[in-house]
């Protein structure tokens, strides 16, 4: 597949910038005569310039005991582009009604068609001359009126092409898509109503009930949204090539929040307190690659809002407020996170196995099972609050009190996590070498398998600075700031934290290919061994080497030291 490292959105193709909208009908038809008489086509592409306005409300009132937190937000996205009026056509197509009303085309089987809806779209048997089917929107029907659940009852009978019953004559030339501006609209703005709601009440003086549901959504990114004109001009190139269409039409992701929680204080200073909560997330319209069997001219892959997940567990946290320069957080989470599907990309090769589209829940890429996390805080404070070593300095008559750790603290951070899933393979495939054609099949199920346990400790340690400008004005003239020099130590045992694997073997530092009978051995036979025991052994290194990669490991010590000004 050709890849493409410059894009022109927005530009033309002297790479000067386009000041006015560019409109997707125009990059399908303004053209111009050279002087030699030949038509010439602009093909601009105009700039992605979606709208997105939203606003809030919230408020906060108590009720007898009872504390509320009541909230709606309303996102309104209009992705400002064209869309296909119908994602399995590229050219417009009667409807059942359309051709009973109209009688374009003379065939045989609409009489038979009671059920289905008038706005169906009618697929016509080879010859035109009978109906082989219907669909309205992604529902199937075959000639009685029955819905099927695979388009291939239907597809067969037009030679196992789709065969819609075309308003316009099928332009489709050269392997270029002839333009009809009646199979596209524009994209129908989309309004997210999130409500929002959290309280709480107290069961005693140091017991505390909390709830909350949240309703969040994120409009869909525009690596996945924006239109590109020319996947559509091009379009066998882009559907033989395996490329997958982005979809202009796709809708805003949803995840809808319930948590459930009791809070204790656990002494009388109040200075410690144990939370339980449980939690449930639903993750909705999640975007997903999908092949549209059955689409006009022919199959081809898109995104849509597809996919869906729950994420659910449950957390307790010690919380211990400072006491004499110190403090504590602890928290343990358990959580199951499953879903069809983790990310836009992950169902690509089960679509391009022409395959109906299959939806099963599996656990998600960030299923870390089990968490914990422990913060430990020392502040040696100021002032009366100062509890660190000190001295007395004289100067003249008068004595001083040095703080010698004055405004000095440390923070220590512990985690500690279970892997995350991947998917085991049942063969030693070679991760490491460029243009061969592998196949293997999968061992147990899609992300069956689990990373293992990771450990990391973060170290900071810093100090305030408090500055005043203007010392000799009054008080009230002075101006104050404060400075912060820190040192920080991420990952201060240097742990080699394992975050990815090879598929067959299940560690990061050898996929098997090398010492697989049936893949390595046969490659270097076939390939490296002709060539004499120097070129054999110089692969081998070579080879080995390029096995050492780091992505393969989490990020080693890293030691920062900074200042952070702030007035």
């Amino acid at each position: 597949m050709e890849i493409s490292y410059v894009s022109n959105f927005g530009y033309d193709y002297y790479g000067n910038k386009i000041k006015k909208d560019v409109t997707f009908d125009e990059f399908m038809t303004k053209s111009s005569v050279n002087k030699n008489g030949d038509t010439i086509y602009d093909r601009a592409i105009g700039a992605f310039k979606p709208i997105y306005m939203s606003g809030y409300i919230q408020d906060k009132f108590d009720f007898k005991d009872m504390k509320f937190n009541v909230g709606i937000r309303v996102d309104r996205y209009d992705a400002n582009q064209k869309v296909l009026a119908d994602k399995y056509l590229f050219k417009p197509a009667y409807t059942k009604g359309e051709m009973a009303s109209q009688g374009t085309y003379n065939v045989s089987g609409l009489e038979k068609s009671e059920g289905v809806p008038d706005d169906a779209v009618v697929y016509l048997a080879d010859g035109n001359t009978e109906v082989a089917g219907y669909r309205y929107e992604s529902d199937w029907y075959d000639v009685n009126g029955n819905l099927v659940q695979d388009p291939k009852v239907i597809l067969d009978k037009s030679n196992g092409s789709a065969n819609p019953a075309l308003k316009t004559d099928d332009a489709f030339a050269n392997g270029k898509y002839t333009y009809s501006n009646n199979a596209f609209k524009d994209y129908k703005p989309q309004i997210n109503v999130m409500p929002r709601l959290a309280f709480s009440f107290p069961i005693s003086d140091v017991a505390n009930f909390f709830a909350h549901y949240d309703v969040l959504t994120q409009r869909p990114s525009d690596a996945y949204n924006r239109l590109d004109p020319t996947a559509y001009y091009y379009y066998q190139q882009t559907i033989t090539q395996g490329g997958t269409f982005n979809n202009p039409d796709l809708k805003a992701e949803k995840t809808i929040d319930y948590e459930l929680g009791f809070t204790q204080i656990l002494n009388e200073k109040k200075s410690a307190a144990l939370k339980l909560s449980a939690f449930y997330r639903e993750l909705r319209n999640m975007v997903q690659t999908q092949r549209l069997n059955g689409a006009y001219p022919t199959a081809y892959l898109t995104y849509s809002n597809l996919d869906f997940g729950t994420v659910k567990g449950f957390s307790v946290e010690y919380d211990m407020r400072r006491t004499g320069g110190f403090s504590l957080n602890a928290n343990y989470t358990l959580q199951f996170a499953e879903g069809s599907g983790s990310n836009a990309d992950g169902g690509y090769n089960l679509a391009n196995t022409n395959q109906p589209n299959l939806r099963v829940t599996l656990p998600l890429d960030f299923d870390q099972r089990h968490t914990f996390t422990t913060t430990l805080d020392y502040r040696f404070g100021e002032g009366r609050d100062y509890n660190g070593p000190s001295y007395t300095k004289k100067k003249g008559d008068t004595e001083k009190a040095v703080q010698i750790l004055k405004n000095v603290g440390a923070n220590m951070v512990f985690r500690l996590g279970s892997g995350t899933p991947y998917t085991r393979q049942n063969q030693a495939l070679s991760d490491v070498l460029i243009g061969v054609q592998q196949n293997a099949t999968i061992v147990g199920s899609l992300n069956g398998s689990y990373l293992p346990w990771q450990f990391r400790a973060d170290l900071r340690v810093d100090k305030n600075f408090e500055l005043v400008f203007g010392k000799n004005k009054p008080e009230e003239d002075r101006k104050k700031a404060n400075l912060n020099v820190y040192l920080q130590v991420l990952n201060v045992f240097n742990n080699k934290n394992i975050v990815a694997v090879h598929a067959y073997t299940g560690t990061p530092d050898d996929d098997g290919f090398l010492n697989s009978a049936q893949t390595g051995q046969a490659y270097i036979n076939s390939n490296i061994s002709p060539f004499g025991s120097g070129f054999y052994n110089g692969f081998i290194d070579q080879y080995r080497a390029k096995l050492v990669d780091g992505g393969y490991y989490s990020r080693p010590r890293v030691i920062r030291i900074g200042v952070l000004f702030d007035f």
